[in-house]
């Protein structure tokens, strides 16, 4: 018999989901802010719309940096640990935002955050899914994933709300991200008192992890699948929020209005993707990876289809399918992950997904984009970059279905 929701998490701990998730919702609401404020914080800052893309992505970038570290230290040292300190060093980076007045200052603090959002990938997912049971694995990753989408709904709201009531000579923006340092404080310090997951001990050096995960084919598949993905997913939507505001003429208020309706869908994908992935799983791994690739795939393929969209309503519509898609292919995706790598280096190997979809897709994302902007202009920028990657992304994780079945046979029981 199946596992009800509730009992999966009352097995592994109400308070370690809720910290995370909470975390999740925080880390999507600061990503989207910037988003959607990006035209304000340009003009206020004396920047360009290539600049803005360029510090959107510097996070991610960062978080790549810093993932792989952190994964490390966290097949070795109490994560729950990590993921507090990790957390409070991301609040005190997105309060103080709030404050700069050079392109310099928000380099540094996005640096900073970027480090401090690293725990999630390597932190938080290892340790979900050793805490919780493997039958309700999906679901509590659809739960942890749906922070994201809710976040990227909430966001675009407290920008809203900030348009409203602070008058723009105030630079709403500001006010904005000093408010959000309090509830990522708060979540900082929960996160000291969960407890961690009993597992095995691992003394292998940091070499010896990366060559053990070299040598699963699904895992390498699926990291090159999602560095392509991460060139549609990481920088784009700065570009659309901008076409929002110059093509269709829309403020910081209802571009934060448009942002969040869009992510309602990724909030019902992540939902329904976490309910079926774990029935999926125990009938086919090998599909999983098939709605994985099927998903991604139409995320860039929606972001074209919004750049150029002639209206709001078109661009809305759009919008809500292609991010209730995304999400729906995380979750999957993470489910072989975790079924493919062993154990005792989960932690690092999740932590290499983060690096790919940061390094590989944002860093790459950026320099790509911001140069087929200049050449080309916004609109098509996105319409060559965006498909592009993630159609590649498609391909790999289809490639790598092939051996999901023996890199999961191979694995000691």
């Amino acid at each position: 018999m199946e596992m009800t929701i509730g009992r999966v998490i009352t097995t592994g701990g109400r308070a370690m989901l809720g910290v995370f998730v909470g975390m999740q919702v925080l880390d999507s609401v600061d990503g989207s802010m910037l988003v959607v404020f990006a035209p304000e914080i340009s003009r206020s800052l004396g920047i360009g719309t290539e600049m803005i893309a360029a510090l959107a992505a510097l996070a991610g970038v960062t978080v790549a940096v810093a993932a792989l570290p952190l994964g490390l230290l966290g097949d070795r040292r109490r994560r729950t640990t990590i993921a507090g300190v990790s957390t409070l060093v991301w609040a005190a980076a997105a309060g103080l935002l709030g404050t700069v007045q050079h392109l310099w200052q928000a380099v540094v603090l996005r640096i900073v955050a970027g480090a401090g959002k690293a725990n999630e990938g390597p932190i938080q997912s290892s340790l979900l899914v050793d805490a919780y049971p493997p039958e309700g694995r999906g679901r509590v990753l659809g739960l942890h994933r749906g922070g994201q989408p809710l976040g990227i709904v909430l966001g675009p709201l407290l920008v809203a709300v900030f348009a409203a009531v602070i008058p723009e000579e105030h630079e709403p923006w500001r006010w904005a991200f000093a408010f959000l340092a309090v509830p990522a404080l708060l979540l900082g310090l929960s996160a000291f008192r969960l407890p961690e997951p009993r597992r095995e001990h691992f003394t292998a050096t940091p070499r010896g992890a990366l060559a053990r995960l070299r040598g699963i084919r699904t895992f390498g598949m699926a990291a090159l699948g999602l560095g392509a993905f991460g060139m549609a997913a990481t920088t784009v939507p700065t570009y659309l929020s901008v076409l929002l505001d110059h093509q269709l003429g829309q403020g910081a208020m209802a571009r934060g209005l448009i942002t969040s309706a869009c992510a309602v869908g990724g909030l019902a994908g992540a939902a329904l993707s976490g309910w079926l992935s774990d029935r999926l799983f125990r009938r086919s791994p090998r599909a999983c990876l098939h709605v994985a690739a099927a998903a991604l795939t139409l995320l860039g393929i929606g972001f074209a289809v919004q750049a150029h969209a002639p209206d709001v309503t078109t661009y809305l519509v759009v919008g809500v399918l292609t991010q209730a898609m995304t999400f729906a292919g995380i979750v999957p995706l993470s489910l072989v992950i975790a079924a493919v790598t062993p154990p005792e280096i989960r932690a690092t190997a999740f932590s290499l997904m983060g690096v790919s979809v940061a390094a590989i897709g944002g860093l790459g994302g950026a320099l790509v984009t911001g140069v087929a902007k200049v050449l080309w202009g916004e609109q098509t920028a996105i319409t060559a970059v965006a498909p592009a990657g993630s159609v590649l992304a498609g391909l790999a994780l289809v490639l790598g279905a092939r051996h999901v079945l023996g890199d999961i046979a191979r694995l000691p029981r």
